[in-house]
């Protein structure tokens, strides 16, 4: 039970300070849909922020931290805290370096990546030099946003989950500011997002320094590449670089296939795809985060039977999450999208293509989030090969999809496709880790998902039924909108939480809990 608390506990606070972030994210996107809409600036300054954000996903965020967290936990069990952060010191300015040159050749090379990757936008005449001028601008980003994964993973390493939490909220206003300060001096607005992401990722590094000296962090320049330790996480990181990869190919194909679609399928795509994001980051990443310190810890215990209730209640946490917000947005995604997005030149045109993909991306999001905390599972018991095998399988299978449902679905086909392809990638991760360490309770996860499923339909009933009775339309002023919109929310969540209560869903007494373990303190 203690476990459980522990998880909860610092899943809330991650998830309490991801709200904020989030919040601030959808200022951001209000912002760059007021600016930018859907038209060519859009298009380029989403496709060509997604270039560094391949590369920061490949060697920092995601996988050097699956990598760094299991061997960095082993490696202080037992040494001194002078060797401890003497490899945290060489490994922080080993990274850099390899930040600093990749940042440095994709500056060089951005207009050829940019014509492989975006080779649609060549329909549009300077559409590919545009995207490619942000793509320069941004690319040390990726520099700033990879030793900010690192200081993150040690942070979670001490199970210091708050400041990096935070960070984003720093990218979010970096850009906000930068957007409303200097898109008036330029021609194309969208260079003023592009100097928001750079600066941005210098503040996301700068604010979580304090924190890593407070530990005992001292930044002593050193590069070494033959440090045992920094060679173990090196080696665990290849085969991670190829499955996130592999992973970010998936999200650059379907950007490369939606750039042969009419003007605006690329950035519908990506703010619908925010929307659904901005449940995972409230929750099924901060979970995620959380358990891979934890599953590290008992990875080094001869029996895996710990790591496997922890896998076990997480996955069902997310679920309870998830699924019912998945539902939510199905049922209202127009209103949604219409009252966070419909500004300036986000017009009726690109709310419909927005909410349309929206419907797609909404029916895959629990599998995301199954697969955001199965993966930590590999991840800390120092196998990172087999997520990457499974995730090339889904990237097939994504590809294949997208080819074959865009012609009926157009960009919503391409989200149907992202959708299905997580899926198969959940099935096959849970497969092959029941595989290697047993049964893992499916018949609790399975109980759980049926009390989950039932509260979750009458949760949908109910903002359908309600909706059409109080009039709730995309079209309505925004204010009205958010009057409707807002109350309809707050009681669809009280009934689903009512009715899994009733149900006696393990997830919500858990909650509870906590809730009156709180209250008590401050009592």
């Amino acid at each position: 039970m203690e476990e459980k608390r522990r998880i909860i506990r610092s899943a809330g606070v991650m998830g309490s300070l991801t709200v904020v972030s989030r919040i601030f994210g959808l200022f951001r996107d209000i912002v760059t849909a007021s600016l930018l809409g859907t038209g060519t600036g859009a298009d380029a300054f989403t496709l060509a922020y997604r270039i560094p954000n391949l590369l920061r996903r490949l060697v920092g965020e995601g996988t050097m931290t699956a990598a760094f967290i299991p061997v960095f936990t082993e490696y202080r069990k037992g040494r001194d805290k002078s060797e401890v952060w003497e490899l945290a010191d060489r490994f922080f300015y080993t990274l850099g370096l390899v930040l600093v040159i990749l940042s440095l050749l994709g500056i060089i090379f951005s207009p050829a990546i940019v014509r492989i990757i975006g080779f649609g936008f060549a329909q549009v005449p300077g559409k590919i030099g545009l995207t490619a001028s942000l793509s320069r601008i941004m690319f040390f980003y990726l520099a700033f946003i990879g030793l900010s994964a690192l200081a993150m993973a040690i942070l979670n390493s001490f199970d210091i989950f708050a400041p990096s939490a935070f960070t984003p909220v720093l990218l979010n206003i970096s850009i906000i500011v930068s957007a409303y300060l200097l898109a008036p001096r330029f021609s194309q607005p969208a260079y003023a997002f592009a100097i928001g992401v750079l600066l941005g990722g210098a503040l996301q590094l700068g604010f979580q320094i304090p924190f890593l000296i407070r530990l005992g962090m001292r930044f002593r320049p050193g590069i070494s590449f033959s440090h045992p330790a920094i060679r173990k996480i090196g080696r665990l990181m290849v085969p991670g670089i190829f499955g996130a990869g592999v992973i970010q190919i998936n999200v650059l194909v379907s950007s490369a296939i939606a750039s042969m679609l009419p003007e605006g399928a690329v950035a519908s795509l990506t703010y619908a795809n925010r929307l659904t994001e901005f449940t995972l980051g409230v929750f099924a990443v901060s979970v995620s985060t959380v358990i891979l310190p934890l599953m590290s810890r008992q990875a080094l215990l001869e029996d895996l039977g710990p790591l496997k209730e922890t896998l076990n209640y997480a996955m069902r946490l997310v679920f309870f999450i998830t699924i019912p917000s998945a539902v939510g947005l199905l049922v209202l995604r127009e209103p949604i999208v219409a009252l966070l997005l419909r500004w300036g030149r986000f017009g009726a045109h690109s709310l419909s293509m927005t909410s349309f993909a929206l419907l797609f991306f909404a029916l895959g999001l629990p599998a995301v989030g199954g697969v955001r905390v199965v993966a930590p599972a590999f991840y800390s018991l120092k196998d990172i090969k087999t997520p990457v095998k499974v995730a090339a399988v889904a990237m097939v299978g994504n590809i294949a999809l997208a080819l074959i449902l865009m012609k009926p679905l157009a960009h919503g086909g391409i989200a149907f496709a992202l959708s299905l392809s997580a899926y198969l990638n959940l099935f096959l991760l849970l497969l092959l880790f029941r595989r290697r360490a047993g049964a893992l309770g499916g018949g609790h996860i399975l109980a759980s998902l049926l009390r989950i499923g039932a509260s979750s339909a009458m949760m949908g009933g109910f903002c359908l039924y309600f909706g059409k009775k109080i009039g709730l339309s995309p079209d309505l002023p925004k204010l009205k909108l958010l009057f409707l919109l807002f109350p309809l929310i707050f009681f669809a969540l009280l009934l689903y939480g009512i009715i899994a209560w009733l149900l006696g869903s393990e997830e919500v007494f858990d909650l509870l809990d906590i809730i009156k373990e709180r209250l008590k303190r401050k009592g």
